[in-house]
């Protein structure tokens, strides 16, 4: 996991291998013209370069699109969302789609081709994040309920849709407790998925999860390079109904508490015609390395497969090959047909012979002088 010194060290060489290139005092270096000095340059920098790859000192790691990013104490972390998926149907949605708090301006951040081919919608998010600053019931905004809202909240929950945000490129994550035993020592096991649901419905009621705690950890190597790296990312969503309380001083004109003893839980979408969306921020130090950060998602378990769209899938690949085939024998056949019909036309010519006088004119006979003299003659 160590930083990549791979630049910094061909510059060093490069420097100590152009000085040994042409030493003080050499008459020859200094009638050198152009070419010469091209020539040089040329041999300084190959020599750098291999001198870098074969040197034991210089170690370096390279993960293809992914760097990594150091933030320092108190700097900015942007959090983004994502589409809403489902494992039950094929249709993503926007995160906006639904009622959530917006930013004064929507952007995509589309950031690599991968991104734009799996059909991610990755647009920026209202929510302040800073290096090493934890934060408790942060007010995002107060939305209103419509009557479609409602239908779209309880729509996409039967659906079991489920939220994607992103930090520092890492996908949000939930940590859910396992079935006893499953992991042959008798305990429960924690067990990771990807993202986390709009909300649950349950007994006739709908509910909304509300209120999130992002759990963001983070590792530090002073050694290494300044600054920390987000090495993990943790969501849990909760519903309830916050206490509010006015202060002018906010952007949104009040706070929130979010404590046992003041907020109520479960926010019911059929209670309430507003909904208040709050945050926590708690930052936990990891012993995970940024190149193992990985290791989480690799372990979560795998979701339904669409067996409906891979059987479509086939259907109208197997119609399209059969439509090409089809025109292309027509084709093929077509022509093969002209291409024998010609034949068979010349081979009736030849048969009858009379057909080809029309290119016998345009023969040379056998005695074309005696013809000539013969036809001049009028004989």
């Amino acid at each position: 996991s160590r930083v990549a010194r791979g630049p910094r060290a061909q510059t060093v060489l490069g420097r100590q291998a152009a000085c040994a290139e042409l030493p003080e005092g050499r008459p020859a270096a200094k009638a050198m013209g152009t070419a010469g000095r091209s020539i040089g340059a040329g041999l300084a920098v190959a020599a750098a370069t291999a001198l870098a790859l074969l040197g034991p000192h210089v170690s370096a790691f390279y993960l293809p699109g992914v760097a990594p990013i150091e933030y320092l104490e108190g700097a900015k972390v942007d959090l983004k969302v994502n589409k809403l998926t489902s494992p039950k149907t094929q249709l993503p949605y926007g995160f906006y789609t639904l009622p959530y708090c917006q930013p004064p301006e929507v952007k995509d951040n589309i950031e690599n081709l991968g991104e734009l081919l799996v059909g991610d919608i990755i647009e920026n998010s209202p929510f302040d994040i800073q290096m090493l600053v934890n934060k408790s019931c942060d007010v995002l905004c107060k939305r209103k309920l419509t009557h479609d809202d409602r239908d779209r909240f309880t729509s996409m929950i039967a659906d079991e849709y489920v939220v994607n945000w992103l930090v520092d490129n890492l996908p949000a994550s939930t940590r859910f407790a396992g079935s006893p035993g499953s992991d042959n020592k008798g305990s429960s096991p924690v067990v990771y998925t990807a993202g986390f649901p709009i909300g649950v419905s349950t007994m006739g009621s709908t509910y909304i999860f509300n209120h999130f705690k992002l759990i963001l950890q983070y590792h530090s190597n002073p050694e290494l390079y300044e600054g920390y790296r987000i090495v993990g990312f943790e969501v849990e969503p909760r519903s309830m109904v916050q206490a509010e309380r006015s202060d002018p001083k906010q952007p949104s004109g009040f706070t929130a508490l979010c404590n046992e003893g003041a907020a109520v839980s479960w926010f019911s979408l059929d209670d309430h015609e507003e909904i208040v969306y709050t945050y926590d921020v708690e930052w936990q130090y990891s012993d995970v390395r940024w190149a193992s950060r990985w290791d989480v998602y690799l372990k979560m378990s795998a979701g339904k497969i669409h067996w409906f769209s891979i059987l479509n899938s086939l259907v109208v690949m197997l119609f399209l090959s059969g439509m090409v085939a089809m025109i292309l024998m027509r084709t093929i056949y077509r022509d093969i047909t002209k291409y024998n019909e010609l034949a068979t036309a010349e081979e009736a010519a030849e048969e009858t012979g009379w057909k080809l006088v029309h290119g016998d004119v345009f023969r040379k006979p056998a005695f074309a002088k005696l013809l000539a003299v013969s036809v001049g003659s009028g004989m």
